[in-house]
């Protein structure tokens, strides 16, 4: 990228370096991505794959994930909405505080999620006293956990554009006598629907994808593709079926994708960079959505995190340290093959290793996809996002046992595995906020002959400081809370703490619970704090 452009228009041995710098990228989704894909679509297609599909209890899988996963997305873009009004087209004091607290669900690790929900199932007395005996039916546990989940990724996608859409509008319609229920519905949600799309899209294939919150919340009385695909592979040993499963979870997120992608009619990153001028102060017209918003944030995403806080420091009828002094042991009658902190050794490895490629890589192919005008290269990048990390464990599970990629004997394959899943995250922040920077100021640098390295180096990267920042802790955040993968992958001494996490909260016992507990509060402490300091440092606008 060290060259001298005087002009606009990128001169030939220019263009013939970014095609040089693509086949880095390129070469690393089709060895770690498509091939194990179609590794596993060829291994179902050996088998009967249709009698397998044609199952009673196969169909009765499929239709449950997609039925959860469509009630999850209506509910959360339901809710979502005045959570996206108010969060980004008013101001009020703790808006940056609350704006980082939904982000937190988003990027917990599953499994915390689900030991979190878990403990909010566990207290009956309370849903009794209210009458929601019902609610003992893990479905609904389960598609409040993914509401829990995605309900930051909705809100900050369409609050996103909506923050920058103009306001004249909407005043010029209140001063004719609408109401903000109405010029909701008449101005504002016809100009967000390309971000409502592309949200509902994302929010579906995460909830059709979940794995970790239905294998702990399901507790085996529903399953979903996903578990579906652990069990066959894991405990049945019947790969076709497993693949077979694939075959169907990989159609299912191409639909999805696609149909989303059309509706949306472009890219829309999870936060726009620039959020418009200066919101006006919340008023009473508002108070629908600010009691709406304030239930959920307080009920439905800080309520769970508390309890399990609190559950790790109760010891029998008392209170203490006990739960955290035993991360040190392998658990009651010695259940895990190492010690949590040994474990949290390899996780912190693994995350260094898939933070860096997966930062790298992403903010690479962004600055390569702002300069082509090809969309396919767009798709061919983000599909992994809705593909799910079990399906990636399983296709690395039966593709890399060969001399040809002899991976399943490295510790590497973990963090590859990672780096693959944060990717799409990593694109999906860093490329709209180079799109917003806009073509005049790379073009002033060019003619003023900075080189490609220099305009990246002093005009692009300084303007989006704070997004590559936060791109890169979320990388590692993703990394290390990753569960999907590693559950086909990391055995014995190779654990990692979501993996151990699991196999604490599967197993009864006063003291595994315990440890369960001090575990996911820890990961819940250090994720708010990454967070917001990620928050606290982004701009309210690019400058």
């Amino acid at each position: 990228m060290l060259l001298t452009v005087k002009s606009g228009k990128p001169s030939g041995q220019q263009s013939l370096i970014r095609k040089l710098l693509w086949v880095i990228p390129l070469t690393f989704v089709a060895v770690l991505f498509y091939w194990p894909i179609s590794k596993i679509t060829s291994l179902g297609f050996s088998g009967d794959w249709l009698a397998t599909l044609s199952e009673p209890k196969t169909l009765e899988v499929i239709w449950f994930t997609l039925w959860q996963a469509a009630v999850s997305t209506l509910v959360t873009l339901v809710i979502a909405i005045p959570g996206a009004y108010l969060l980004y087209r008013r101001s009020f004091p703790g808006q940056r505080f609350i704006k980082a607290l939904i982000t937190v669900p988003f990027v917990l690790p599953s499994i915390v999620v689900a030991v979190g929900f878990t403990v909010f199932r566990n207290v009956h007395d309370f849903w009794i006293e209210l009458g929601l005996t019902f609610l003992s039916e893990p479905v609904y546990w389960i598609i409040a956990a993914h509401v829990f989940v995605n309900y930051s990724i909705a809100v900050r996608t369409i609050g996103g554009v909506w923050a920058g859409l103009d306001t004249e509008i909407d005043e010029a319609a209140e001063l004719d006598g609408a109401g903000r229920l109405r010029s909701l519905l008449s101005i504002s949600l016809p100009q967000l629907r390309p971000a409502v799309f592309s949200a509902a899209a994302l929010v579906f294939l995460f909830s059709a994808a979940s794995f970790g919150i239905v294998l702990v919340l399901g507790g085996g009385q529903v399953q979903t593709i996903e578990t579906a695909i652990y069990f066959s592979a894991t405990q049945f040993l019947d790969l076709e079926a497993a693949a077979a499963l694939v075959f169907v979870q990989t159609l299912i997120t191409g639909a999805a994708f696609l149909v989303g992608s059309s509706l949306a009619k472009g890219t829309v990153g999870l936060e726009q960079v620039f959020e418009g001028t200066r919101k006006p102060r919340v008023d009473r017209r508002d108070w629908p959505a600010a009691v709406l918003t304030t239930g959920i944030v307080v009920g439905l995403l800080v309520m769970p995190m508390l309890l399990v806080l609190v559950e790790a420091f109760k010891v029998g009828d008392g209170w203490g340290l006990t739960n955290f002094a035993n991360l040190g042991t392998r658990g009651a009658r010695d259940l895990l093959n190492i010690s949590v902190i040994d474990a949290a050794a390899n996780s912190l490895r693994n995350m260094v290793v898939a933070a860096v490629i997966a930062f790298v890589l992403g903010t690479l192919i962004s600055w390569l996809l702002v300069r082509t005008k090809q969309k396919l290269l767009d798709l061919v990048f983000l599909v992994p996002l809705g593909v799910s990390s079990v399906v990636l464990g399983f296709g690395f599970l039966v593709s890399f046992d060969s001399s040809l990629f002899p991976l399943r004997s490295s510790w590497l394959i973990v963090p590859l595995a990672q780096a693959l899943i944060a990717l799409p995250m990593v694109i999906r922040l860093v490329y709209p906020a180079l799109v917003s920077i806009g073509r005049e100021p790379i073009e002033q640098a060019s003619l003023d002959g900075a080189s490609s390295w220099q305009i990246w180096r002093f005009v692009e990267s300084g303007m989006i400081k704070a997004v590559l920042l936060t791109a890169a802790g979320y990388a590692a955040i993703i990394s290390v809370g990753e569960f999907g993968a590693s559950s086909f992958l990391a055995y014995g001494s190779e654990g990692t703490i979501p993996t151990l996490l699991f196999r604490l909260i599967a197993r009864p016992g006063e003291q595994n619970y315990g440890m369960a507990m001090a575990v996911s509060s820890i990961l819940i402490v250090s994720i708010c704090t990454l967070v917001f300091f990620l928050k606290g440092v982004s701009p309210r606008r690019l400058r």
